[in-house]
Protein backbone atom coordinates (compact mmCIF):
# COMPACT_ATOMS: atom_id res chain seq x y z
CA UNK A 1 0.00 0.00 0.00
CA UNK A 2 1.17 3.64 -0.66
CA UNK A 3 1.99 6.28 1.64
CA UNK A 4 -0.57 8.40 -0.11
CA UNK A 5 -4.11 6.87 -0.30
CA UNK A 6 -6.06 7.09 -3.40
CA UNK A 7 -9.36 7.31 -2.41
CA UNK A 8 -11.59 8.97 0.91
CA UNK A 9 -12.53 5.64 2.14
CA UNK A 10 -8.79 4.39 1.91
CA UNK A 11 -7.75 7.28 3.98
CA UNK A 12 -10.64 6.81 6.44
CA UNK A 13 -9.77 3.11 6.70
CA UNK A 14 -6.46 3.91 7.37
CA UNK A 15 -6.97 6.74 9.94
CA UNK A 16 -10.09 6.84 11.45
CA UNK A 17 -9.48 5.99 14.07
CA UNK A 18 -6.73 7.23 14.58
CA UNK A 19 -8.83 10.98 15.14
CA UNK A 20 -9.74 11.95 11.03
CA UNK A 21 -12.43 14.04 10.86
CA UNK A 22 -14.74 13.98 7.94
CA UNK A 23 -16.50 16.59 9.37
CA UNK A 24 -14.01 18.80 8.29
CA UNK A 25 -12.16 17.44 5.62
CA UNK A 26 -11.76 20.74 2.77
CA UNK A 27 -11.98 20.34 -0.78
CA UNK A 28 -9.88 22.18 -3.27
CA UNK A 29 -9.86 22.07 -7.16
CA UNK A 30 -6.57 22.82 -8.93
CA UNK A 31 -6.15 23.95 -12.12
CA UNK A 32 -3.73 25.39 -14.20
CA UNK A 33 -3.31 25.90 -18.22
CA UNK A 34 -0.01 28.35 -18.62
CA UNK A 35 3.29 27.05 -17.68
CA UNK A 36 4.52 27.78 -14.32
CA UNK A 37 8.57 28.52 -13.20
CA UNK A 38 7.52 24.10 -12.34
CA UNK A 39 7.26 23.85 -15.48
CA UNK A 40 4.06 22.72 -17.91
CA UNK A 41 0.14 22.95 -16.54
CA UNK A 42 0.42 19.20 -15.71
CA UNK A 43 3.59 19.81 -13.57
CA UNK A 44 2.16 22.92 -11.67
CA UNK A 45 -0.69 21.25 -10.52
CA UNK A 46 1.66 18.53 -9.39
CA UNK A 47 3.34 20.76 -7.40
CA UNK A 48 0.79 22.11 -5.95
CA UNK A 49 -0.24 19.10 -4.52
CA UNK A 50 2.67 18.71 -2.71
CA UNK A 51 2.21 22.20 -1.47
CA UNK A 52 -1.24 21.69 -0.54
CA UNK A 53 0.80 18.62 1.72
CA UNK A 54 1.71 20.92 4.04
CA UNK A 55 -1.52 22.31 4.86
CA UNK A 56 -2.98 18.53 6.20
CA UNK A 57 -2.71 17.05 9.23
CA UNK A 58 -3.40 13.97 7.06
CA UNK A 59 -2.39 12.50 3.76
CA UNK A 60 -4.10 14.44 1.29
CA UNK A 61 -5.93 12.16 -1.50
CA UNK A 62 -5.29 13.80 -4.83
CA UNK A 63 -7.50 12.69 -7.55
CA UNK A 64 -6.10 12.28 -11.41
CA UNK A 65 -5.15 15.06 -13.14
CA UNK A 66 -7.39 15.68 -15.93
CA UNK A 67 -7.19 17.79 -18.95
CA UNK A 68 -10.33 19.98 -19.87
CA UNK A 69 -11.53 22.19 -22.17
CA UNK A 70 -11.57 25.70 -20.77
CA UNK A 71 -15.13 26.75 -19.68
CA UNK A 72 -16.26 30.43 -19.81
CA UNK A 73 -12.62 31.88 -20.29
CA UNK A 74 -11.63 34.10 -23.47
CA UNK A 75 -11.16 32.81 -26.85
CA UNK A 76 -7.97 30.59 -27.78
CA UNK A 77 -7.44 30.19 -23.93
CA UNK A 78 -5.30 26.76 -23.58
CA UNK A 79 -6.81 23.83 -22.45
CA UNK A 80 -6.61 22.88 -18.78
CA UNK A 81 -4.88 20.48 -16.17
CA UNK A 82 -7.13 20.18 -13.31
CA UNK A 83 -7.13 17.87 -10.01
CA UNK A 84 -9.20 17.84 -6.82
CA UNK A 85 -7.78 17.13 -3.34
CA UNK A 86 -9.25 16.47 0.05
CA UNK A 87 -7.43 17.33 2.90
CA UNK A 88 -7.49 18.13 6.83
CA UNK A 89 -6.78 21.68 7.52
CA UNK A 90 -6.91 20.87 11.10
CA UNK A 91 -9.49 22.11 14.01
CA UNK A 92 -7.91 25.53 14.67
CA UNK A 93 -7.72 26.27 10.94
CA UNK A 94 -10.91 28.81 9.90
CA UNK A 95 -12.17 28.37 6.27
CA UNK A 96 -10.93 32.21 5.93
CA UNK A 97 -7.53 31.42 7.03
CA UNK A 98 -7.35 28.20 4.94
CA UNK A 99 -8.45 30.08 1.80
CA UNK A 100 -5.51 32.63 2.45
CA UNK A 101 -3.12 29.76 2.63
CA UNK A 102 -4.65 28.63 -0.84
CA UNK A 103 -4.11 32.22 -2.48
CA UNK A 104 -0.33 32.60 -0.96
CA UNK A 105 0.58 29.65 -2.56
CA UNK A 106 -1.15 30.38 -5.73
CA UNK A 107 1.20 33.66 -5.57
CA UNK A 108 4.89 31.97 -4.89
CA UNK A 109 3.42 30.30 -8.15
CA UNK A 110 3.07 33.02 -10.04
CA UNK A 111 -0.28 34.10 -9.70
CA UNK A 112 -1.01 37.74 -10.83
CA UNK A 113 -4.97 38.35 -10.95
CA UNK A 114 -5.18 41.36 -13.32
CA UNK A 115 -8.99 41.32 -12.68
CA UNK A 116 -10.00 39.72 -15.60
CA UNK A 117 -12.70 36.67 -15.33
CA UNK A 118 -11.95 33.47 -15.77
CA UNK A 119 -8.52 34.40 -17.77
CA UNK A 120 -5.81 31.54 -18.65
CA UNK A 121 -3.46 31.76 -15.25
CA UNK A 122 -0.26 29.48 -13.76
CA UNK A 123 -2.36 28.08 -10.94
CA UNK A 124 -5.69 28.37 -9.88
CA UNK A 125 -7.02 26.69 -6.24
CA UNK A 126 -10.78 26.76 -5.17
CA UNK A 127 -11.87 25.86 -1.99
CA UNK A 128 -15.28 24.41 -2.91
CA UNK A 129 -16.43 22.75 0.96
CA UNK A 130 -14.50 23.24 4.13
CA UNK A 131 -16.43 20.35 6.16
CA UNK A 132 -20.09 21.44 6.73
CA UNK A 133 -19.32 25.60 7.03
CA UNK A 134 -21.27 27.28 5.55
CA UNK A 135 -20.56 31.16 4.49
CA UNK A 136 -21.15 34.19 2.10
CA UNK A 137 -19.05 36.91 2.06
CA UNK A 138 -17.34 38.96 -0.35
CA UNK A 139 -14.41 36.82 0.34
CA UNK A 140 -15.56 33.38 0.39
CA UNK A 141 -18.77 31.81 -0.42
CA UNK A 142 -18.89 28.04 0.90
CA UNK A 143 -19.52 25.59 -0.55
CA UNK A 144 -18.36 27.35 -3.88
CA UNK A 145 -21.47 28.61 -5.67
CA UNK A 146 -20.66 27.15 -9.38
CA UNK A 147 -18.59 23.76 -8.14
CA UNK A 148 -21.95 21.28 -9.27
CA UNK A 149 -22.33 22.59 -12.88
CA UNK A 150 -18.26 22.36 -13.22
CA UNK A 151 -17.47 18.70 -14.97
CA UNK A 152 -13.71 19.65 -14.06
CA UNK A 153 -14.49 19.60 -10.49
CA UNK A 154 -17.13 16.68 -10.20
CA UNK A 155 -14.86 14.59 -12.52
CA UNK A 156 -11.96 14.34 -10.30
CA UNK A 157 -13.54 14.43 -7.22
CA UNK A 158 -16.22 11.53 -7.77
CA UNK A 159 -12.70 9.41 -8.60
CA UNK A 160 -11.81 9.68 -5.26
CA UNK A 161 -14.74 10.45 -3.29
CA UNK A 162 -18.07 8.86 -5.54
CA UNK A 163 -19.85 9.46 -2.07
CA UNK A 164 -19.49 12.88 -1.27
CA UNK A 165 -22.83 15.30 -2.63
CA UNK A 166 -22.25 18.77 -2.50
CA UNK A 167 -24.84 20.56 0.01
CA UNK A 168 -28.05 21.72 -2.15
CA UNK A 169 -27.17 19.64 -5.65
Amino acid sequence: MSSQPSTIAELVARFGADGLSIDRLAIVSLGANLPSRFGPPRETVTQAAVQLSSLTAWPIVLSPIMETEPVDCPPDSPPFCNAVAVLDPGETIAPAQFLQSLQAIETAFGRVRSGRINEARVLDLDLISFGSHRCQTGALTLPHPRAAQRDFVLQPLAVIWPEFRLPDS
